[in-house]
């Protein structure tokens, strides 16, 4: 893929808003439903559909970002400064720099499950135990926290022994709460610079208390990758047509997400199979969120539709006929006399699907209008009624 930047249009300086609105443009001139006499549309939409994945993640982004600058800075040490590293080099770079943090937090949270494992067995053993356990070492460690140990001769998976039944919750807490004590002592943490003082949560901290939890099989493992979240806008004329929209997953391909029979903006829709992938595992789903464009009439209030109907002064106070735009053609309503702009005509099975065939309502909410010019008579029967009879 080209520069996410260069694909979009955008500048390397664009905030979040300016990014979306990059993408919406970008994604319906380059949507295959658009092009279809353009064999390389699809290739097009799904490198913008990446682009727009890294761009809208900060973490991605600074990884991007950071990444490129270490590939400039080190072609331009090796001779190459007037040249910008090609995206294989930054992908390169980004790989890198993620399997260093994942390392990292692996080997801290190892350490800090041994500290914890190796006091509650001097718990343990203060407290009158009768036998001696030699202490895990790192591989006994692992063993525990994922289920499986391998042994010296063989590579067959083995089923971790259950933890002793005498083992006491609260010595487990006691365990989690000193791990908890040395990550809050580490020199990382007290270096960061805080904003408020109020706790944060650490993502770090979470994972020591994931780790005790399993060594003390208070949770089971995890069978099944976690799920994608998709954001995916949908026009009200699409979702009355039944036009399924298309997303762009991480590894390029399209799919189709499936309408249900009711639906209404902040729907959740999940597709399954289709969402990470880890391996050993299940793989996740994926659960689209719909989003109703905004439209030029009409406003979406949960299954209904709200437009406004304009009246004149005259009709208002005398009453009279209207025609009103409706999604189904035009439609003629009532206007009862003495109609201010509290009124509402509501016109039945015009909105959203609710399920089972039936449709919220649509809402023309009356809104009254003086004329184009003024009227003499009217002003004069105004001022009349205001101030009073005058000669």
């Amino acid at each position: 893929m080209r520069d996410p930047y260069s694909i979009l249009g955008v500048n390397k300086n664009a905030d979040q808003r300016e990014i979306k609105a990059a993408w919406r443009n970008t994604a319906k001139a380059l949507h295959p439903d658009q092009n279809p006499g353009d064999p390389k549309a699809v290739g097009r939409f799904t490198e913008a559909g990446r682009a727009y994945d890294l761009l809208k993640d900060p973490d991605k982004r600074r990884m991007f970002d950071e990444a490129r600058a270490r590939a400039s800075a080190a072609s331009g040490a090796s001779g190459r400064a007037g040249k910008e590293a090609t995206f294989m080099e930054q992908r390169a770079e980004r790989a890198r720099a993620e399997a260093e943090a994942k390392a990292a937090a692996l080997a801290r949270a190892a350490a800090e499950a041994r500290a914890a494992a190796a006091a509650a067995a001097v718990d343990a053993e203060n407290a009158g135990a009768t036998t001696t356990k030699k202490p895990d070492n790192a591989e006994d460690v692992v063993s525990k926290i994922f289920g499986t140990r391998k042994s010296a001769d063989t590579e067959e998976s083995v089923e971790a022994p259950p933890p002793p039944q005498q083992a006491e919750p609260p010595r487990a807490a006691k365990a989690e709460e000193q791990a908890y004590t040395a990550y809050d002592r580490a020199p990382e943490k007290a270096a960061e610079p805080t904003q408020s003082h109020e706790p944060q949560p650490s993502p770090a901290r979470d994972l020591v208390s994931y780790l005790l939890k399993r060594l003390t099989r208070q949770i089971p493992p995890p069978d099944k990758a976690p799920d994608l979240g998709i954001d995916t806008m949908l026009s009200i004329e699409d979702i009355l047509n039944r036009v399924n929209p298309t997303v762009s997953l991480p590894d390029g391909k399209l799919l189709s997400i499936p309408l249900p029979d009711a639906l209404q903006d902040g729907t959740q829709i999940r597709v399954e199979g289709y969402g990470h992938r880890l391996p050993g595992l299940k793989r996740g789903d994926v659960v689209a969120t719909l989003r109703v464009k905004p439209h030029k009439w009409y406003r979406v209030d949960g299954h209904d539709l709200r437009t406004y109907v304009d009246v004149d002064i005259d009709k208002a106070v005398l009453g009279g006929e209207m025609t009103v735009d409706t999604p189904d053609g035009s439609q003629r309503i009532t206007i009862p006399p003495w109609s201010g702009s509290t009124y509402s005509a509501r016109l039945a099975n015009l909105g959203l699907p609710k399920g089972a065939g039936r449709r919220g309502d649509l809402i023309a909410e009356v809104r009254v209008l003086l004329w184009d010019r003024p009227d003499p008579k009217l002003v004069d029967l105004m001022r009349s009624l205001r101030d009073g009879l005058y000669l």
